[in-house]
């Protein structure tokens, strides 16, 4: 039996409140697995909490999935590799269904947007980036990431800056944050589409003179043209980033990211049948990745 079984029971059959600890709350299945729960109180209590008004005005379970590129593509080989293909009527729909999950409702969304749309309750389940659940999930506590390693998608978030001119000696964060040049009359330009985690991680770090420009698409090209000194960007291999005369540093990796399998925290509590079919998900997630590791190990 999954280890979650016991969480899974206990929260299903508590009919007034649900206890946690007052701190992070773990429940593994493996290594790559868990359900964190982050609380300032050591009981939730139901029948003082009232329901949200969207968790009631619907019954289905919803499941975001990323709409286009890469991670949509893998996502949807991975639900299949788990025998949960998703059906869809029509290639351009935004909604289709998983035949094996009747109650479950699939939709189509930017990642972004699904995070977003947890939080809101339009959605009760969600598959993304890591660094897309921390950047515009905020911290968020009625986030719960309820597969920490989806086995794809992974990449880092990561500093990098030229390996040319001023920068050319700098190889560290430390080293970054030491120059003399950073003033508030002359901060450190940053160009980034994450500006959540980039002035969370800068200020984390000591680093007080620093400035953020918004920006989405090809951040290498920012130092060369001029308008920033470096970029905090999604790195896979680093090939164009050294292919820009750009380099990481040591210290400079905000966030190792990789699919996530993300839950809204309210939608597990009072949506009817959403703890069975988040169960159901999971344990088909681990056996696929529990074979995958196994033919890896022997070399398949």
């Amino acid at each position: 039996m999954s280890l979650l079984q016991p969480y899974f029971q206990q929260c299903a059959s508590a009919a007034f409140s649900i206890s946690f600890p007052s701190h992070s709350f773990y429940v593994s299945v493996s290594k790559r697995t868990f359900i964190s729960y982050c609380s300032s109180q050591s009981q939730t209590a139901l029948v003082d909490s009232p329901v949200d008004s969207k968790i009631a005005e619907r019954d289905e379970i919803r499941l975001g999935l990323p709409s286009k590129g890469r991670m949509a593509a893998d996502t949807l080989d991975l639900l299949k590799d788990c025998q949960l293909s998703v059906k869809q009527v029509n290639p351009r729909q935004y909604v289709a269904q998983i035949p094996q999950l009747s109650n479950l409702e699939v939709w189509f969304q930017r990642p972004k947007d699904i995070v977003r749309k947890l939080l809101s309750g339009d959605l009760d389940l969600g598959i993304v980036g890591l660094d897309t659940v921390s950047e515009y999930g905020q911290g968020n506590e009625d986030l719960i990431i309820v597969h920490d390693a989806l086995d794809y998608g992974d990449c880092r978030l990561s500093l990098a800056i030229p390996k040319y001119g001023i920068f050319e000696n700098i190889n560290s964060l430390r080293e970054l944050a030491e120059m003399p040049q950073w003033t508030v009359e002359k901060p450190l330009r940053v160009a980034t589409g994450f500006i959540y985690l980039g002035p969370k991680f800068m200020k984390e770090h000591g680093l007080k003179h620093v400035i953020f420009s918004t920006a989405d698409g090809a951040l290498e090209a920012a130092p060369a043209m001029g308008i920033a000194d470096a970029i905090l960007d999604l790195v896979s291999s680093g090939t164009t980033l050294r292919e820009n005369n750009l380099k990481e540093i040591e210290g400079g990796v905000v966030l190792e990211s990789q699919a996530v399998l993300v839950a809204s925290r309210k939608a597990l509590i009072q949506r009817k049948g959403a703890l069975d079919t988040t169960h159901e998900i999971l344990e088909r997630f681990e056996a696929h990745l529990r074979a995958l590791g196994n033919c890896k190990y022997e070399g398949r």
